[in-house]
């Protein structure tokens, strides 16, 4: 068994030729869908000159549950619904079962709709329904307050997730570079307002996402910053040093600096009450987050522990020993370990249900947590599978075959392979509905954003 240290300092890649990014754009090849849930009531709007009368629930009823055929749609011509000449299959019924009618066409055929008539403009506008198209895509998540739901314009929220998620199926993004460090970054965190990044030039940077401008650098570290992590009140991270700092997310100052480990801190995780770090000295350490004390050493692993993830008091950690293991904060107790790697672990997941792992044997493994069984495994890097992220649809991962791929979650199944974007090893990867971003070593192109939603309005998407 091999282990693997990926404290990376003095190792250089081996040269190689690889595509380079055109115009600001990277491409990739697949597909992705998703969708969401919000309240629907029945609109009350009715046509001018026409009346009728109750709910649309009791429309349903006296309908008999009617479902339209959208052939239906594709058999009636514009040309043959000409007011005078032809019946108006939609201008002669009430409103509400107008719109129930366009509820069961597929929104292309809506906007072709709206070209036949006035009429069929105002129906195949019906904000209500534009609702229901969005609320029928469950994983179409907005940040809408209830009370406001009904001010919202669907259709344009619809129109925006649907031109975003056509960008996930093609890979069409819009790519950006932020340059500044004055070595390798290895590690990320980023949000809708801004990106902290670490280096091997021992700072920490805190870019502005809009601008891609430094606001602040933070000094402290000694040696190469190799992990960080934030929430909305603190920032920690880990370096060669051994040590670990706590910042002030607001005042960006220093709160305390923890020292234990006596071999470099390579990954950090916390929570509300604990910090947790991993150390290439083979051990797990678990801090106060409050005061930075110490609370307990866990000898866990014959190699270095690479990589570590805290979830419900539940501690996951994989290391360069080739295992994976999960630990109980409270008792420091091994529950069960997961076996099935051939070379050593640099990145691993977990989400309380499903643990996601990468390898220096190039593949990514998913395990079921409750059964300790590899559920599934990817395969398709050519180098080692230095990090990953996940989602309930997506999984990204990057390698040292400086590719970033994305694939099904639930499948396995590849999606996209973004091959041109980095130049050399990629050390961290984060994403969201609308970015990936990521990092390598190197002195130019360090930090990558790949863009999604450039120009869409995804103000209120999750």
């Amino acid at each position: 068994m091999q282990s693997l240290d990926v404290e990376m300092e003095d190792v250089q890649p081996t040269s190689a030729t690889f595509p380079s990014s055109s115009a600001g754009r990277v491409s990739g090849h697949g597909g992705i869908s998703g969708s969401y849930s919000v309240g629907v009531r029945p609109s009350s709007k009715k046509f001018k000159n026409r009346h009728t009368t109750g709910s649309l629930n009791r429309l349903q009823q006296q309908t008999n549950g009617l479902r339209i055929d959208d052939g239906l749609f594709q058999r009636l011509k514009p040309k043959s619904l000409v007011v005078g000449k032809r019946y108006d299959i939609l201008g002669n019924l009430p409103y509400e079962l107008a719109t129930l009618i366009c509820s069961y066409v597929e929104p292309l055929w809506l906007l072709r709709m709206s070209l036949v008539s006035k009429t069929w403009l105002i129906a195949s506008r019906d904000n209500e329904l534009w609702k229901r198209k969005f609320a029928a895509k469950p994983s179409w998540k907005v940040n809408i307050p209830y009370q406001h739901l009904d001010e919202m314009d669907w259709r344009h929220l619809y129109s925006q997730r649907y031109l975003l998620e056509q960008r996930w199926s093609t890979g069409k993004v819009t790519t950006h570079y932020l340059t500044g460090h004055a070595d390798n970054v290895y590690c990320l965190q980023f949000d809708d307002e801004k990106i902290i990044t670490g280096s091997r030039d021992r700072t920490i940077k805190v870019w502005n996402m809009k601008t891609r401008e430094c606001m602040h650098t933070l000094t402290g570290h000694e040696q190469s910053v190799l992990c960080l992590r934030y929430d909305e009140e603190i920032l920690v991270s880990g370096s060669s040093d051994q040590s670990v700092i706590v910042w002030d997310l607001q005042t960006l100052q220093m709160r305390y600096r923890i020292t234990g480990h006596t071999e470099g801190v390579l990954d950090v995780v916390f929570d509300k009450k604990y910090i947790v770090t991993c150390s290439k000295d083979s051990t797990i350490r678990i801090w106060d987050r409050a005061t930075g004390k110490a609370i307990r050493v866990i000898s866990a692993h014959r190699g270095p522990v690479n990589a570590i993830q805290l979830k419900d008091n539940i501690i996951v950690s994989a290391s360069g020993d080739t295992f994976i293991k999960m630990w109980d904060i409270e008792t420091g107790e091994c529950l069960r370990e997961f076996e099935g790697h051939t070379r050593g672990l640099a990145c691993v997941q977990y989400d309380g249900k499903r643990i996601v792992s990468g390898s220096n044997d190039k593949r990514i493994k998913v395990w079921d947590v409750k059964t300790g069984q590899c559920i599934m495994t990817c395969e398709g890097h050519t180098g080692l599978v230095r990090t990953l992220k996940f989602d309930e649809e997506k999984l990204i991962s990057a390698s040292y075959d400086q590719s970033i791929r994305v694939w099904d979650i639930r499948s396995g199944t590849p999606l996209l392979n973004f091959q041109s974007g980095h130049l050399s090893w990629v050390f961290d990867v984060h994403f969201n509905r609308t970015k990936i971003v990521s990092c390598c070593q190197g002195h130019d192109q360090q930090i990558l954003i790949m863009d999604f939603g450039q120009g869409l309005d995804t103000t209120y998407f999750i």
